[in-house]
């Protein structure tokens, strides 16, 4: 068993988060990536919410909960459109920017 005193432990570095960046860390990537599946996951469920009361129990269309739940299912879906955009801004970014020589 090895004992560390509180000395010989590594430091923790905080991530990189910074805006004036062209491009996306790796940080920040991840944590786009991790966000927009968990809004899918959402998304999804929202979708099975409302297929689950509209067609097979025949809620009124134009229920007030029903209306609650399309407002943050449009919410989700454009959030979702504007991290993919995002990402896919920093993949051209970093696509076309020059290689570095060896």
């Amino acid at each position: 068993m090895i004992f560390h005193l509180g000395t010989d432990l590594p430091q923790k570095t905080e991530p990189l988060l910074d805006e004036t960046l062209a491009v996306l860390t790796d940080h920040e990537t991840d944590i786009i990536k991790n966000q927009i599946r968990q809004n899918s996951r959402l998304i999804d469920d929202y979708l099975k919410r409302l297929d689950l009361f509209v067609n097979k129990e025949r809620y009124p269309a134009k229920a007030a909960f029903l209306a609650k739940m399309r407002r943050k299912l449009d919410l989700l879906m454009e959030e979702n459109d504007t991290f993919r955009q995002v990402l896919w801004t920093h993949f051209q970014r970093s696509e076309t920017r020059p290689k570095p020589s060896r």
